[in-house]
């Protein structure tokens, strides 16, 4: 099975589960100036100590790191809502994320949907 194949089984098999709405509303929880990235220490602290859901197993590290692999990276400098300078570190882009789980370009689909009608 090729690469492409296996992620397009997985975001149809997901985008049935959740909506990516629901994903982004789940993420943005942990989004703490909305910028669309989540410090990655915290996020991969959450899904290694969260408890399992009932017949589920945990995942380990060696599991969330290759699901976030592709979708990391450094935080640019950025006020925070006191004025001083956020936090700068290692981030997961949630919404890149949830766009290529779902297989969505992130656009609008008003948009996409007045742009075929032209």
């Amino acid at each position: 099975m090729t690469l492409a194949v296996f992620l397009n089984s997985l975001s149809t098999s997901l985008a049935a589960l959740s909506p990516s709405s629901e994903l982004l509303s789940a993420f943005s929880a942990f989004d703490d100036d909305d910028s669309g990235q989540i410090d990655l220490a915290e996020l991969k602290d959450a899904l290694l100590h969260t408890a399992p859901e009932p017949g589920e197993r945990a995942l380990t590290p060696q599991e969330v790191d290759k699901v976030m692999n592709g979708f990391t990276g450094r935080r640019a400098f950025s006020k925070n809502k006191t004025g001083g300078l956020g936090k700068r570190g290692e981030v997961f882009k949630y919404q890149e994320f949830v766009n290529s789980v779902v297989g969505g370009n992130g656009g609008d689909d008003k948009a996409s949907e007045n742009s075929e009608e032209s």
